[in-house]
């Protein structure tokens, strides 16, 4: 039987893009023997950042869930590592502290609890209502760890310090980049399994007519609450690698602010595809290391770089790559705008 034309170019398409991810995996295992210290710690940032943007497009880009709190298991991952490695007074830590690995899987096991706990709580609530109880759950977080000084370090933060692993000294850069390369190449790898699984298609369901869904026999809120937590799992993740790279963790993981970046990146790299958080990603440092030398006030600027991307490129940098979406016109804007005005007005 003849092959049809749309199935090659699909097959080609599909080659396409394997030898495209084949060549920047190769492409980022070699960058440290290139680059130096400083610019190796950038790539790092980098990883770091897709992967805490990335763990929230599950959430946002395939179910349709707006949480302005995913700083909460970022932030609790780094605290219960640092917390069981220093030895500070809690029940079960001996005062030498903990191994790193034991100390990662306690603190991914305290985020899964954290987020199944919030989560189930969240979601008894919808819409605006449960994206401000996930920030108020961030929130009391970040009070928490702020006024537990005995604990957590308080404003001053927590020192933790990079053992060595399997006998490799993390304490060096080029050690340590590829710890990090390996664990957020691989957790990408199982997001990227996981939404397209039969699970994650049922979460595209849910994004798209959550009401449909449940028609069909999905119990919609396990399946939320489930992404929920394995989103706020790798969150926590990226929350771990954070504090290691920093040698410091500090209440600002928790803050609100923290979990904006997230949503941000995803926004401007394009929700929906996994990587476009790359793509939202390199686009925040960059643009940060590019502003920070030109304009004092560079928060504000990119601020108002944001509002432009929501206006006119509402499907991302990624979608405009894919063809997904098309960039919007000032007119399309505009009269968005007055229709919305026109909606909300009614007469006396």
């Amino acid at each position: 039987m003849a092959v049809g034309l749309a199935d090659r170019f699909e097959d080609r398409t599909a080659a396409l893009r394997l030898g495209l991810a084949l060549l920047g995996v190769a492409a980022f295992a070699l960058l440290p023997q290139v680059l130096s210290n400083f610019e190796t710690g950038l790539v790092v940032e980098f990883l770091i950042l897709l992967l805490f943007a990335a763990s929230y497009d599950l959430l946002i880009g395939f179910t349709g869930v707006v949480s302005f709190g995913h700083a909460l298991p970022y932030g609790v991952g780094a605290y219960f590592m640092g917390i069981a490695m220093s030895g500070r007074p809690l029940p079960g830590i001996p005062e030498a502290g903990l191994s790193l690995p034991v100390a990662v899987v306690l603190a991914l096991v305290a985020v899964v609890l954290v987020s199944l706990i919030t989560g189930w709580l969240a979601f008894q609530l919808s819409g605006v209502y449960f994206a401000m109880l996930t920030l108020a759950f961030s929130m009391v977080g970040y009070f928490v760890v702020f006024e537990s000084t005995g604990i957590t370090g308080g404003d001053n933060g927590l020192l933790v310090f990079r053992p060595d692993l399997l006998g490799l000294p993390l304490g060096d850069y080029v050690t340590f980049y590829y710890l990090v390369f390996w664990v957020v190449l691989v957790s990408f790898l199982a997001m990227r399994r996981l939404t397209n699984s039969p699970f994650g298609r049922v979460l595209v369901c849910i994004r798209e007519n959550e009401e449909r869904a449940r028609f069909l026999g999905y119990d919609t809120f396990r399946y939320k609450l489930g992404v929920f937590v394995v989103a706020g799992l790798f969150a926590g993740i990226a929350g771990l690698l954070q504090g290691l790279y920093l040698q410091i963790v500090t209440p600002d993981l928790l803050y609100w602010s923290t979990g904006g970046d997230a949503l941000l990146v995803t926004l401007i790299g394009g929700m929906g595809t996994l990587w476009g958080a790359a793509v939202g990603a390199a686009f925040l440092l960059g643009a940060r290391e590019l502003l920070t030398g030109i304009v004092e006030g560079w928060p504000i600027v990119l601020g108002v770089v944001y509002v432009l991307f929501v206006l006119f490129v509402p499907h991302g940098i990624a979608g405009l790559l894919t063809g997904k979406g098309e960039a919007r016109s000032v007119w399309d804007v505009v009269g968005d705008l007055r229709s919305d005005d026109g909606e909300g007005s009614t007469d006396d």
